[in-house]
């Protein structure tokens, strides 16, 4: 009885942490709505257009290929029930995910962990990373994506004690659900893969079935978006084109994203304390005062290692072949937990291999202290994440900085502008988020973030063909250097001014 009413009280401990998550970000975002960026521009399009006319659209009318339609699904099931619109009812599902992330997080470390303390630590570390809160002040998928990760883990865990197909069902649906929400989520289906043939202690014609069940619930709903894909734009997901960055590049940018999220950046005690964690799991492993202790411990972690380790190599190997953002805290913030439990793990097996030789609660006191000096790095710049999101009254297209554009204020006035011309601009997702005019790029001399060349002749006769009259919105405060130069323009159309503000000015070609 007393046991049963100590993890009912350490149950409402984790669930507390995570409805203060919740606050969190829903205070911060409330106002003036989750911080948006160009992809956040493409998902709220997106639900709009399925919430009205059942259409994967985008701002620009183009359908959805570059990204999975999870994300943006839910986002216009949302504005069906409740007539909410998606770029207001972001910043309430995102405070929902972001309290829930934290609370599953704690459930997967108490579930496998001994001391509370640590629990209660890992969690806490979760609930205080920026790599996880920046994504969760933001209009992405990125937070759906972690949470559904979380589940996955989650009742894989059930399914290796139980082994039953309700385990198997439900570990498959989420994988699946995460297929479909970022695309790297395939992943998951290689590790479940994995873990299903090598894992678990069961005939070959069980391990056979299990996987052909587990490959079906989860490859099929995104293998049915990926052929539609194909027939709409005959590629399989999105026009990619090659990186602007090298193999030893991307491999820098993955250890000064990674690093910083635990330790203080090259410094000389991030080091000393890796150094110290590594020798004494090494130690740990080659104990042998539990015969079974080894062969625990790798089952218990195996599966996040892979994710981890198979998360990281797509990520690194994709940026250095395929053109898009280059690695940063939003694409790596899917392993962050993942990495959590594994450090959480190992460190309260270490704990258990001390208090044998040492006193138990020294020991736990000790581990705490040095713990706790550690989470200073990630607060501090969590703290300065926030403080820096109230200064400017949200992040990106939500900020001040574009609410109190000239440029948009002039088209706010003059919407009529999108009736007359055809709209172009090197920030079509701003105007779009500000003003909800449809709008085009304006003319690209490169692929998206790519040393590669586009044809620009035919990109000519492509915009003159389909524009009768053409309007141009260009912010002179934006570096897009993928596309062509307002001076680049002008020698290539007949253009003219229209007005001209202090960020930005507006031309009219024909």
């Amino acid at each position: 009885m007393a046991a049963t009413i100590m993890q009912y009280l350490k149950h409402n401990v984790l669930a507390l942490l995570g409805v203060f998550g919740s606050i969190v970000i829903l205070t911060l975002t409330m106002q003036h709505g989750a911080g948006m960026t160009p992809d956040s521009v493409v998902y709220i399009s997106v639900a709009r257009n399925l919430a009205d006319s059942n259409n994967f659209l985008t701002y620009n009318g183009k359908d959805l290929v570059l990204q999975p339609p999870l994300y943006p699904v839910i986002l216009a099931l949302i504005k069906k029930l409740t007539s909410i619109d998606p770029q207001i009812s972001t910043s309430y599902f995102n405070a929902v995910l972001f309290g829930l992330i934290i609370y599953l997080s704690g459930l997967l470390l108490l579930k496998n962990l001994n001391s509370f303390t640590l629990v209660l630590l890992g969690t806490v570390s979760v609930l205080i990373s920026y790599a996880i809160v920046q994504t969760s002040l933001m209009t992405l998928s990125e937070p759906l994506f972690i949470l559904l990760i979380l589940f996955f883990f989650y009742y894989l865990d059930k399914f290796r004690s139980k082994q039953d197909y309700t385990s198997l069902f439900l570990l498959s649906i989420w994988a699946s659900l995460a297929c479909l929400t970022r695309y790297t989520g395939v992943i998951l289906i290689l590790t479940g893969m994995i873990f299903i043939l090598i894992q678990q202690k069961r005939n070959l014609k069980e391990k056979f079935s299990q996987s052909l069940i587990f490959i079906l619930i989860t490859v099929l709903p995104i293998g049915i978006w990926i052929i539609r894909n194909y027939f709409i734009s005959q590629t399989l997901t999105g026009q990619r084109a090659e990186s602007s960055y090298s193999l030893s590049q991307n491999l820098g940018f993955f250890y000064d994203t990674l690093f910083p999220w635990y330790l203080p950046a090259n410094s000389i005690i991030t080091y000393l304390i890796l150094l110290t964690f590594l020798s004494a799991a090494w130690i740990l492993f080659k104990t042998n005062y539990d015969k079974q202790f080894n062969f625990k411990k790798i089952d218990k972690i195996f599966p996040s290692v892979l994710f981890v380790l198979f998360y990281s190599c797509i990520i690194i190997i994709s940026s250095t072949t395929t053109a898009y953002d280059r690695i940063s805290d939003r694409l790596l913030s899917p392993i962050y937990i993942p990495a959590v439990f594994i450090l959480f793990f190992t460190l309260d097996k270490i704990l258990t291999w001390l208090s044998m030789y040492f006193n138990k609660y020294a020991v736990c006191i000790f581990l705490t202290i040095g713990i706790v000096s550690l989470l200073r790095f990630p607060l501090h710049n969590t703290l300065y994440i926030i403080d820096e999101f109230r200064m400017q009254s949200g992040v990106g297209y939500n900020s001040s900085l574009w609410n109190n554009s000239k440029t948009i204020e002039f088209l706010l006035k003059h919407k009529m502008l999108g009736n007359r011309y055809t709209l172009y601009s090197n920030e079509p997702e701003a105007v779009y988020a500000l003003t909800n005019l449809k709008i085009e790029y304006s003319p690209a001399k490169t692929f998206y973030n790519s040393p590669q060349l586009i044809n620009v002749d035919q990109n000519k006769i492509n915009i003159l063909a389909d524009t009768k009259n053409g309007c141009l919105i260009w912010f002179t405060k934006t570096d897009r250097v993928f596309l062509f130069t307002i001076e680049e323009l002008q020698k290539k159309f007949d253009m003219t001014k229209v007005t001209s503000f202090d960020d930005g000015e507006i031309y009219t070609f024909n």
